[in-house]
């Protein structure tokens, strides 16, 4: 006759068994996981300071070249907006307007030709 109780019991034990087994193996494969993270993250801090150390010069000469460009950029708007500002005021000078809509002369100022 097969008893039962002892069966179960056997499965229950090789059960914890074959469950700390994995549990090892899941430990070791964190540990080995945690410590690749670490080495590749020496190694990609070595690396950006390679990086960093070729490309320094380049890095500086492009940052020069941008900063001359906006400062020329800046100096040619400040000129288009000083010609601007120059030619609106001598537009202001040379432009008579009426006074109202009721101004008996605003004819005279509207004319399209100022030939008689």
């Amino acid at each position: 006759m097969v008893n039962y109780a002892e069966e179960a019991r056997r499965l229950a034990e090789e059960n914890q068994r074959r469950m700390a087994i994995l549990i090892d193996e899941l430990q070791e494969i964190n540990e080995r996981t945690a410590a690749k993270g670490r080495e590749f993250a020496e190694n990609l801090a070595v690396d950006m300071d390679r990086f960093w150390e070729e490309h320094a010069a380049e890095l500086e000469q492009s940052r020069a070249e941008d900063e001359a460009k906006e400062r020329l950029e800046a100096e040619a708007r400040e000129h288009r907006e000083a010609i601007a500002r120059s030619m609106t005021a001598r537009r202001a000078n040379q432009t008579v307007g009426p006074v109202d809509d009721e101004d008996e002369e605003a004819k005279f100022y509207q004319r399209k030709s100022w030939l008689i």
